[in-house]
């Protein structure tokens, strides 16, 4: 089908022809057929240079019709990701205001449509955001950076509880100083990784039976304060702990009742030991205690304190018994010469191995006093 131009030209066309059908008739005296004839051509070139540029233009047209497609398209198959993402999405200016965020975000914030979300930010322009500080990181990094990754923060739900996600943006376009620029960013919850990461890590060092560190993290933070107490020329004690006859309670009254002297002694510890103290389960009935900061005397004072709390405290048993248990500690100090973790728990060893022949129930200090 022509365009209105196209025909007009056609009928441009059909006046030139005309024109030219005038020429050399002899109806026009010689000069004014020169004159008409060289204006003929002129117009015949002028058609020709229009009905190029129609066609150019129509090409033009198709290629710009066709872009116009393929950027539909583009944005539909956005919309689609934007919409159907089990990530959450969000565009928000540099300063943190929210403009859009995806059905995925509002859900993993607690809200049930992107709508809901942005009229809670709305009221409240920090949330979600549980502080200014978490939320300047976030866009402090973008401005200085032009993006982040993988970035882990908490979030604030609705309900006020918070979450852990992991977030990746980036300012568009580049330049923060731009007054029309944005923020693209993806938000996956991990809540449920850190908590699980959190167990593993859990697992790993503690003792399953008491709470208590086990033996391997203990001397991993040994081997810390044993460093910082070198730095710094602090002082530092050790406790060795062992709990007395304890495989005649074992054998007399079952594992049962053994394993719930243990955690009395657990507890005991915890009750009588400073927060900075820190107490591992080493194996079987035998406990460590690290006391950063504290010379032999003070050791000394904390190991029979907590005999004491040991010996006074009794167990009821089903038969309506009450079962009194006690330990035997051994303790050393580092104050007085440099020592290793290795060399440290010997010291406390023979200490320890004092109170059993001594009768055990007993606090013990190395022959040299150290």
């Amino acid at each position: 089908m022509k365009t209105p131009l196209a025909s007009l030209l056609d009928d441009e066309e059909r006046t030139l022809e005309a024109a030219r059908a005038l020429l050399g008739t002899g109806g026009l005296p010689a000069e004014a057929e020169t004159a008409f004839a060289g204006l003929t051509g002129q117009y015949a070139r002028l058609l020709r240079h229009v009905r190029h540029l129609i066609k150019v233009s129509d090409r033009m047209q198709e290629e710009l019709n066709r872009l116009n497609d393929r950027l539909r398209d583009s944005e539909e198959k956005y919309r689609s990701l934007f919409e159907n993402a089990s990530e959450g999405i969000f565009i928000a200016r540099l300063y943190g205001e929210f403009l859009d965020v995806n059905p995925a975000m509002a859900r993993i914030l607690g809200y049930a449509s992107p709508a809901e979300f942005l009229q809670a930010h709305r009221m409240d322009p920090l949330w979600p955001f549980p502080d200014s500080d978490e939320k300047e990181r976030v866009f402090s990094a973008l401005a200085a950076h032009g993006k982040i990754t993988h970035l882990q923060l908490r979030l604030m739900r609705w309900d006020g509880g918070t979450l852990w996600v992991e977030l990746s943006a980036q300012v568009r376009p580049p330049d923060a100083r731009c007054p029309d620029t944005k923020v693209e960013g993806v938000m996956v919850d991990i809540t449920e990784r850190k908590r699980m990461l959190e167990e593993l890590r859990y697992l790993a060092t503690t003792d399953g039976l008491t709470g208590l560190y086990n033996r391997r993290y203990f001397l991993e933070l040994c081997e810390r304060e044993l460093s910082r107490a070198a730095r710094y020329r602090l002082d530092i004690g050790l406790l060795l702990l062992d709990a007395d006859h304890f495989k005649v309670v074992n054998d007399t009254h079952g594992h049962d009742v053994g394993d719930e002297v243990l955690r009395i002694i657990t507890r005991l510890c915890r009750a009588n030991l400073r927060e900075v103290d820190i107490t591992g389960r080493m194996g079987g009935e035998e406990f460590a205690v690290l006391l950063p900061q504290t010379g032999l005397h003070a050791a000394q004072d904390t190991a029979e304190r907590l005999r004491k709390a040991i010996a006074q405290t009794a167990l009821p048993l089903p038969d309506g018994q009450m079962l009194r248990f006690t330990v035997s500690i051994g303790v050393c100090s580092l104050a007085a010469r440099d020592l290793s973790v290795k060399q440290l728990f010997k010291v406390a060893d023979q200490a320890l191995y004092a109170a059993k022949r001594g009768g055990r129930n007993r606090v013990e200090t190395p022959p040299d006093g150290s």
